[in-house]
């Protein structure tokens, strides 16, 4: 790093450890917990956060982002293709449905700003239009009587649907008919697909070829999953261009997304009492999740830490570019609020808390905190 690069770092940690002290002052004149210790809890982990991840230079950070954020969601690489392939490889709703469902909800919202006139979540109507095609292609009249408003002239809805197209990284390609059947002229027909490169790859995972019949067809695996790594990949590789990104209204929801992930990783496992009416619930599964206060996330406790958080995202995977356009702004809390709301679609809510589902990513970023912090405490 540039000293320039070194004193902004610095600041950035700094800025968290306050954020840190805010939280811990809020919890500290609060007592509305309904499981005993678990302020208490949350009060230590948060004082052994504010002491351990701005030591040696924020590397508890550096591991959380660069080594298991960027590297399976951000690739470092210049080849869509690649990006592609290797967040497809690192992700499957078995693992990671909690980072699906919130890159959905927040990829289906900045859509439908788009397709005005869409009925139902936008990704799901693309899988659906190209699953009915065993060559991954979309015919441009298809694509506008889906997305399209049907009272407004096809001009005036196309730069957003090109637009749409562009955030998942897709392109499109013309057919020139010499002679049309109907009116015996020249016609050129518009498709809209995935780059060459990717349908290689979606052929081998995704086409079926029934030799019986000599017919190929796309399998029910494929679904919203293909359109998430799309966006990402395209993201990792265009992280230097903001306006292929969609805008800063990407880069805010993105890095909002992973900070919550962080945060939402930092949380202690709290022990409820084996009276606790959660255990015998039927939607809690002691073996896949853990229960979170309801106040810790709803009530802003740790909202002074969460925008903090936002800006070292934004600069881990961005750098400063990414990091100028996290702006403290009216539009940016709507767009922090939005990322809280779709908590309620990734989490159960159950008698009254909130239960993390445990995920690899959210295990993994602990465990790297757990074992950092027992280095140290050894020393």
């Amino acid at each position: 790093m540039t000293e320039f690069q070194d004193n902004t770092w610095r600041e950035l940690l700094t800025n968290f450890q306050v954020g840190i002290e805010k939280s811990i002052e809020k919890l500290q004149n609060r007592d509305i917990e309904n499981i005993p210790g678990a302020k208490d809890a949350l009060v230590q982990r948060l004082e052994n956060i504010k002491t351990y991840f701005p030591r040696n230079n924020g590397v508890l950070f550096i591991k959380s982002i660069d080594d298991k954020i960027q590297n399976n969601f951000f690739p470092n690489t210049r080849s869509f293709s690649a990006a592609f392939s290797k967040i497809l490889k690192s992700r499957t709703h078995e693992q990671d449905f909690v980072i699906n469902e919130l890159l959905n909800g927040f990829v289906t919202s900045k859509a439908k700003a788009l397709a005005l006139g869409t009925q139902g979540p936008v990704i799901d109507r693309m899988v659906e239009a190209f699953s009915k095609r065993n060559d991954f292609h979309i015919v441009d009249y298809q694509f506008y009587a889906m997305f399209g408003d049907p009272n407004k002239p096809k001009h005036y809805i196309k730069k957003q649907l090109e637009e749409l197209i562009s955030i998942f990284g897709l392109i499109s390609k013309d057919l020139v008919v010499e002679k049309d059947i109907r009116r015996s002229e020249q016609k050129i027909y518009t498709f809209y697909t995935f780059p060459d490169e990717i349908i290689k790859i979606l052929e081998e995972k995704y086409l079926i070829l029934d030799e019986e019949l000599g017919y190929a067809y796309v399998s029910d695996a494929f679904d919203r999953n293909v359109f998430i790594c799309m966006f990402l990949a395209n993201l990792a590789i265009n992280r230097d261009d903001i306006e292929k990104l969609g805008g800063s209204y990407t880069i805010n929801g993105i890095c909002a997304i992973f900070a919550l992930i962080i945060l939402l990783s930092f949380l202690p496992k709290l022990s409820v009492d084996e009276t606790n009416p959660i255990l015998n619930d039927p939607g809690f599964d002691q073996n896949r999740m853990s229960v979170i206060p309801k106040s810790w996330m709803m009530n802003q406790v740790l909202e002074s830490v969460f925008e903090p958080l936002i800006k070292i995202v934004a600069y881990r995977l961005g750098g400063g570019l990414w990091l100028s356009k996290i702006i403290d702004s009216e539009v940016n809390r709507k767009i922090i609020t939005q990322i809280r709301f779709l908590l309620k679609d990734v989490n159960k809510w159950i008698l009254g808390n909130l239960c993390r589902v445990e995920i690899p990513i959210f295990v993994e970023i602990a465990n790297i905190f757990t074992e950092v912090l027992i280095g140290y405490e050894e020393e």
